[in-house]
């Protein structure tokens, strides 16, 4: 779904120069930060149910070189996320998601994006980690 380009070249190079542990250590601070963040804009939102807070969790897979974060509290906190009928609000990146979730467009629930805000902030300060830590490896 939300990849970035190019990951698994610059996986195979850092595994190359002994650096992989440094990428899963960077993938599960995102993840944890990931979650933290959605939790928080969660519980900032008015009158939205407890388990949509509650239910937020991250899990690692891949060998430590992918970070799912998922709300399993579906489909309301999809709606919470994407909003129903004429309110829907949707990041392009993840709009096939979004479209699992629709029913007939009656809806009318306004989006109130809790995990995209998290996730896109997290993906920034991920990148730039990885970033700084190849212009270390390049100057050393």
């Amino acid at each position: 779904m939300s990849e970035i380009q190019g990951f698994d070249k610059l996986i195979k190079k850092f595994n190359e120069l002994g650096k992989a542990d440094f990428v899963k250590a960077e993938i599960l601070g995102a993840a944890f930060q990931i979650e933290a963040d959605a939790k928080q804009n969660a519980a900032s939102i008015p009158n939205i149910p407890p388990e949509i807070k509650q239910m937020i969790n991250h899990r690692i897979i891949n060998d430590g070189l992918t970070a799912v974060i998922s709300q399993n509290s579906l489909p309301m906190g999809a709606y919470i996320e994407f909003g129903t009928g004429v309110y829907v609000k949707v990041a392009d990146e993840w709009r096939d998601m979004a479209w699992q979730f629709y029913v007939n467009g009656k809806g009318r629930l306004r989006a109130t994006p809790y995990m995209y805000p998290a996730f896109t902030k997290g993906r920034r300060i991920f990148i730039e980690a990885l970033r700084k830590k190849m212009r270390q490896i390049i100057n050393s």
